[in-house]
């Protein structure tokens, strides 16, 4: 049995623990990026503009101001959460032990085995959803706060954003500070040297620095015709079979010549 990625799984197991760790380490970042859009849907609403007043009966009114937006992306994170946590409750008999973001993704963390099991897993992108709604949450509040891109956070991965003029930025995933302008300059110099998965790969192209849309088959098709390389030993140091990765600055390079050949659509 196969997982999507490409891995061999056990028996009875549909996602390979690679993938099912990559997805762990984002469902680790959902109380962080709910932290975000809190405080930015508590910053944003103060200052949203009202509805069009209506006449009524009584004196005139308008609806309270709330930053739509927002809200939105936090509903979309939650629902997305919500469905995938019943489905998982059901399927291992468990019960949710909360019903916000932040207890449902630690209880999907803590029964991904019941997740990795389930074949309805091969059909859908789970962690790319995830990681797509993640972006939207702080896409969102950046937006509407002014904060700016500063990099990536060197421990967790997460994108790390900062107020104009701020010297500091701090990682929503860890905690971790780093100096905006000197982790830009160093975030640009070796981000091209990291080697990754196709699934880690796609979600780094989809970053604010690069802004791409290369989807984890796109890249593993390209492996195929070999148009880039793997950058990984083929199997550990106990024989055991290393799913594939290749290098960002190949994958980038190769998508930015696709897109100038073919500008209308970046066809393969």
């Amino acid at each position: 049995m196969n997982c999507k990625c490409g891995s061999e799984t056990p028996d009875g197991f549909y996602l390979c623990a690679t993938c099912g760790e990559s997805l762990s380490y984002a469902l680790a970042e959902v109380d962080g990026v709910v932290e975000v859009l809190d405080a930015g849907l508590a910053r944003t609403s103060l200052t949203a503009g009202y509805g069009e007043r209506v006449s009524s009966s009584g004196p005139l009114h308008a609806p309270l101001p709330i930053n739509e937006n927002v809200f939105d992306a936090k509903r979309a994170l939650h629902n997305w959460l919500m469905k995938l946590s019943l489905m998982v409750a059901e399927a291992g008999s468990k019960f949710l032990t909360g019903r916000d973001p932040k207890s449902l993704a630690s209880f999907l963390i803590t029964n991904m085995d019941v997740l990795r099991r389930q074949d309805w897993i091969r059909v859908g992108g789970l962690e790319q959803e995830l990681r797509a709604l993640l972006k939207t949450g702080h896409t969102e509040t950046n937006k509407q706060t002014g904060r700016v891109y500063a990099g990536q956070c060197a421990e967790c991965s997460t994108d790390l954003y900062a107020a104009k003029g701020d010297t500091e930025s701090r990682c929503a995933g860890c905690g971790t500070s780093y100096e905006v302008l000197k982790w830009r300059h160093l975030a640009k110099q070796f981000a091209y040297d990291h080697v990754g998965t196709p699934a880690d790969l796609s979600r780094k192209l989809s970053a604010p620095q690069y802004g791409y849309t290369v989807t984890a088959d796109q890249i593993r098709k390209w492996a195929l015709r070999e148009k880039i390389v793997r950058a990984n030993p083929e199997c550990d140091e106990q024989g055991n079979p290393i799913p594939p990765a290749y290098r960002l600055e190949d994958v980038l390079e190769l998508k930015q010549a696709r897109d100038k050949k073919y500008p209308l659509n970046g066809a393969a």
